[in-house]
């Protein structure tokens, strides 16, 4: 029995030493040292993966037990009532971070004089200026969150810390940027932003106009008639209607006389004659009246249907006879926006309506008319 042992040990020994052995052929060695550093390569990262789910969950969990302590904090600040604050780790940025955060979705819920009290929490804590080392972060979700939270905030004086990234190349950082200024301050916002509107071509034209509505034509109005002056950019002309029309009747009224009556319009062009109308149209000056009827006749049909409009905007019972021969226009709008105006006319009544549908010669002007006088009625 011990020699059958013996020899048995021998033969564990034996083959040990083969499989320890590496073989002589190279692809063989190289195959085998291939498996060995894919085994350790995988072992690693299912080490990896471990250890980074573990420490989640526990960042998690002290996450949920943060919030569990200062949501209450908030929520009673936010009410009016000054309750005794936890303690505010110094040594972890984090939770910092996590206050903010919550402080953030309390403030996009809340309105009015709620939103005042929050305001008080949030200096009472000084958290301005770690809001302000946010902005110096090189994640952009930290540079967003941190330009938020300032917008809530209001505070001019950190207009020189936000200024700088409106420049970002980043458009929606950049415009982030732009609607903190505009909450500091909106007329010292647009006279910075305006400038920068008509060069960033990455800026989206219903983002600036949501900034225009956020500052106010007060405030909008000036720069963008200063704009107007130096250069009638598309852009700028876009936004007319954030300008007050009596300021920019002038500019409206030249572009309307000096532009070219052609059909070779560029769209740059045709977009400002519109525009213009848009603007004469609100300002109901009736010195406008003539140069408004001749735009009803202008080859670009989209000229042809801001006139007619313009035109109802300030039109009495005799202008039926325009409306009348507008109605014959080739164009389905423009034959649209005439009859429409014609049953808002001010005293006009169905015997007229139906006079005037009777002595309509074109089969297409009738049927417009015919339309807007069953939705009248």
């Amino acid at each position: 029995m011990p020699s059958e042992l013996y020899t048995l040990v021998e033969l564990f020994q034996a083959a040990f030493q083969q499989l320890t052995v590496m073989p002589s052929d190279p692809a063989l060695r190289l195959a085998i040292y291939s498996a060995l550093a894919l085994a350790v390569l995988t072992l690693a990262v299912m080490l990896n993966v471990l250890v980074l789910a573990d420490l989640a969950a526990r960042r998690e969990r002290r996450r949920a037990a943060f919030a569990q302590r200062w949501r209450p904090v908030v929520t009673a600040w936010s009410m009016g009532e000054r309750v005794e604050l936890p303690l505010l780790a110094q040594q972890r940025q984090e939770e910092r971070f996590w206050l903010l955060l919550i402080w953030v979705n309390f403030q996009r819920q809340l309105r009015g004089s709620t939103k005042e009290r929050l305001n008080t929490f949030f200096n009472h804590l000084a958290m301005d200026k770690y809001v302000v080392t946010l902005l110096d972060s090189r994640k952009v979700h930290r540079r967003l969150l941190a330009l938020t939270c300032l917008r809530y905030v209001e505070d001019e004086r950190h207009w020189v810390s936000v200024a700088p990234l409106v420049t970002s190349s980043n458009a929606i950082e950049s415009l982030a940027a732009a609607e903190v200024l505009v909450a500091m301050n909106p007329a010292r916002a647009m006279r910075f932003l305006v400038p920068f509107y008509v060069q960033r071509r990455d800026w989206a034209y219903l983002r600036f106009k949501s900034l225009c509505k956020q500052a106010g034509r007060a405030a909008t109005d000036p720069p963008l008639i200063a704009a107007l002056q130096q250069a009638s950019s598309p852009r700028i002309v876009a936004l007319l209607e954030w300008v007050v029309p009596a300021n920019a009747a002038g500019w409206a009224r030249r572009c309307l006389r000096l532009t070219p009556f052609s059909a070779q319009l560029s769209d740059e062009q045709r977009d400002a004659m519109c525009a213009s109308l848009r603007c004469l149209a609100e300002l109901h000056d009736r010195q406008d009246r003539a140069l408004i009827i001749k735009m009803l006749d202008h080859p670009l049909p989209q000229v042809r249907v801001a006139a007619v409009r313009a035109l109802k905007r300030q039109a009495k019972i005799d202008d039926d006879a325009q409306f009348a021969r507008v109605l014959s226009d080739s164009n389905w709008w423009v034959r649209q926006a005439a009859a429409d105006a014609l049953v808002a006319l001010p005293g006009i009544d169905m015997p007229h309506l139906n006079a005037l549908y009777e002595g309509l010669q074109d089969r297409y002007g009738r049927d417009a008319l015919r339309r807007a006088i069953v939705e009248m009625r």
